[in-house]
């Protein structure tokens, strides 16, 4: 709760501030949401891969708090700092840095330079924040190649502008993602990467005593399926990503928009790890460029995803594992199998690839209602034994107050197959927003 009083402090303080001097301004906001809703299965955790997607049946959660300050310093000089207080698994009021970062811009041109902890401006999803989305939750592709909370590295990144005609922006960024010591009510998550030795050497004797079983339940990264074992496989350290993006204009009331991205580093485990992806969207606005009106956009992304599985057997310690079952026969064929249908020829070497497609349409159609729907993909990976995994959303947001403040509740169902499993979920979200415009 520390943790989190002094940038609501700060937030609170800043409330009326707007200084005299034009070249010197900070700008406050703040965002709640809360959600309450029901699922068909027995753990809606495990259809739940994103960092704070509803996962705990008739239970009201607070999905995010966020309060933020952007700053504007001159023509120059801008900056952005936001956190995000949520509820964990056992009600307890947590606390985490989503981004906070300085940038040099040129006011002639997008030409651009960030540092801090950011958002990477892969896509279309990654770089927005929760009070932003379309739906309740993030798109599975998302959630599963990116990370639970998206793509977020303590980075410098450097975007600039090519061609004068029809422009392309390119992002070109550097970084570490950083710890991820947090429990987002999964279960079994807490403190996955800022574990200390002595809780990892119990971890390890457990698994010892235990074998298989027991080490998924201590370290399937609490998504209660294979999906789970994704985490160690995603890009880690020494991560490079680019992303272009271009918007072009049709006429005034239908606007087009393209997105290429890709990033490669090192894994959890120590090994090569990449994923790329391309975007499109297709906005329709009744009023053109003037605000209001209807409005309709669709957005598509597919995203490939790509990671060597080294000395690792389905996420465990080969070693370990090897000793637990002390079975050579299984061992060999085990082995033979996977090196058969997934290695490398040449080295026996497994890798883990999957692709995913998200889909969504929403439609303004006026003030207070906004429906949507969405469809995902994400195709299995045999090496991790994930089953594909198709969801459709539909739903709808209802503002209730538009000014000062935005008031609004958002209503949506999913309806998920993966392999022989399905799930059916309704979820009910109250949000609020207040603030100004948001340095991005």
């Amino acid at each position: 709760m520390k943790r989190l009083l002094f940038p609501l402090l700060i937030a609170s303080a800043c409330s009326s501030l707007a200084f005299a001097e034009s070249d010197f301004e900070l700008t406050p906001a703040l965002h709640i949401t809360g959600v309450y809703g029901t699922s068909s299965a027995d753990d809606p955790g495990s259809f739940a891969p994103g960092g704070h997607d509803p996962n705990r049946d008739e239970e009201l959660i607070l999905q995010s708090l966020e309060p933020s300050l952007s700053l504007r310093w001159g023509e120059y000089i801008q900056g952005y700092a936001t956190g995000l207080a949520f509820t964990d698994e056992n009600d307890d009021l947590e606390w985490e840095w989503e981004e906070f970062f300085l940038k040099i811009v040129n006011p002639e041109n997008a030409n651009e330079i960030r540092g801090g902890r950011m958002l990477s401006r892969v896509g279309f999803h990654n770089p927005s924040h929760l009070h932003s989305w379309t739906t309740v939750d993030t798109p599975l592709p998302n959630a599963i190649f990116l990370g639970e909370d998206g793509l977020a590295l303590s980075s410098v990144d450097l975007t600039f502008q090519i061609f004068d005609e029809n422009p392309i922006l390119v992002t070109i960024g550097a970084g570490q993602r950083p710890p991820h010591s947090h429990d987002h009510g999964h279960g079994g998550e807490e403190g996955h990467d800022d574990h200390g030795d002595e809780d990892h050497d119990e971890d390890e004797d457990h698994d010892e005593d235990h074998g298989d079983e027991d080490h998924e339940d201590e370290h399937g990264h609490g998504h209660g399926n294979a999906y789970g074992e994704f985490e160690e496989y995603r890009v880690m350290d020494d991560v490079f990503t680019l992303g272009l993006r271009q918007d072009r204009n049709i006429d005034d009331f239908n606007q087009l928009r393209f997105a290429l991205y890709g990033g490669i580093g090192e894994s959890e485990i120590g090994e090569d790890s990449w994923f790329a992806g391309a975007g499109f969207e297709y906005e329709w606005r009744e009023n053109g460029l003037e605000p209001g009106g209807s409005s309709l956009r669709w957005r598509t992304e597919i995203m490939r995803f790509l990671a060597d599985n080294g000395e690792h057997d389905h996420g465990h310690e080969g070693e370990g594992h090897d000793d637990d079952h002390g079975d050579e026969d299984h061992d060999d064929d085990h082995d033979d199998d996977h090196g058969d249908e997934h290695g490398d020829e040449e080295g026996g070497m497994a890798s883990i690839s999957s692709w995913g497609i998200t889909s969504e349409v929403l439609y303004i159609m006026n003030d207070r209602f906004h429906p949507f729907v969405r469809i995902d993909y994400v195709d299995g990976s045999p090496v991790l034994e994930a089953e594909d995994w198709t969801r459709y959303t539909v739903g709808t947001t209802i503002p209730l107050v538009d000014d000062p403040a935005g008031v609004y509740v958002k209503l949506q169902a999913n309806f998920d197959e993966r392999g022989d499993e399905s799930e059916e979920s309704f979820w009910a979200q109250l949000g609020f927003s207040w603030g100004g415009k948001e340095v991005r």
